[in-house]
């Protein structure tokens, strides 16, 4: 008996026409809060909201994507597509012949490029099942500024959290590779944020820094983040360019020292 099949056992979850029941519920109770979040972004939310509430677990297999479709009165794209954004986060792993699985959050996935988090109390990669979400208009200046030029900049601000792990991360663009009006704020919960605006522009990151260092959570920015204040974190600021050179984003990142281990 494989490994895999050993997790499978320990981690039954339900049936597919079960899971297949929960997760149109859900999808409906995500469009009827938020009537413009597309079929696809509803999904993935369903997806996500399974997994923290461990109603499938690592190594599960989840039902195909014609029975998907099927069952939960959606095309075969909008599947593809949400499974697609699920893999880009490592949550899942498709292969042919094996289906779709949970994964088992020990594999880098090779979307996530630059570094990963795992959960200290654990030593598994840290699984992301939750992110709230906010875009900002903002003039201030920071570290973010050698990279991307002074004036007005597009922010990203995250609260991120999964297996018990609460993250912060802020990720600053020029004002003129996005519209924030044109930015559905449903359509970034629970994605691989890169992955996603790469998609958006039609063009690949090229990563140039990533620099790490130790702070003390202030107040206000503890309370931003809902983390802890007046305690040890990381600080991970990642800066990228675009295919064509032009500066991409700066992203920083925090984490509590003490709930995570930083892998590069």
């Amino acid at each position: 008996m494989t490994e895999q099949t050993d997790k499978t056992k320990e981690h039954p979850g339900p049936s597919a026409p079960d899971l297949c029941d929960t997760l149109l519920a859900r999808m409906a109770v995500e469009r009827a809060n938020n009537p413009r979040e597309t079929k696809r972004s509803a999904l993935r939310q369903a997806f996500l909201s399974v997994f923290r509430d461990q109603l499938v677990g690592p190594g599960d297999r989840l039902p195909s994507e014609s029975e998907l479709a099927q069952r939960l009165s959606v095309s075969l794209g909008t599947v593809q597509s949400a499974l697609g954004q699920l893999q880009d986060s490592g949550l899942i792993v498709r292969r042919r012949g094996d289906g779709t699985r949970v994964a088992d959050a020990d594999t880098m996935s090779p979307q996530i490029w630059h570094f990963r988090f795992r959960v200290a109390k654990t030593n598994r990669s840290l699984r992301i099942t939750d992110t709230k979400v906010e875009i900002l208009r903002t003039n201030e200046t920071g570290s973010w500024s050698t990279h991307l030029g002074e004036g007005d900049h597009t922010l990203i601000r995250r609260r991120i959290s999964g297996d018990g792990v609460k993250l912060g991360a802020e990720m600053y663009l020029p004002p003129d590779l996005f519209q924030i009006d044109d930015i559905e704020l449903s359509e970034l919960q629970g994605v691989n944020l890169r992955t996603y605006l790469e998609a958006q522009l039609g063009q690949r990151a090229r990563l140039v820094t990533t620099q790490v260092s130790f702070v003390v959570l202030p107040l206000r920015q503890a309370a931003m983040f809902d983390m802890r204040p007046d305690s040890t974190a990381f600080k991970v600021e990642a800066r990228t360019v675009l295919a064509d050179g032009r500066p991409f984003y700066h992203q920083t990142i925090y984490a509590h020292a003490d709930d995570v281990v930083l892998e590069f």
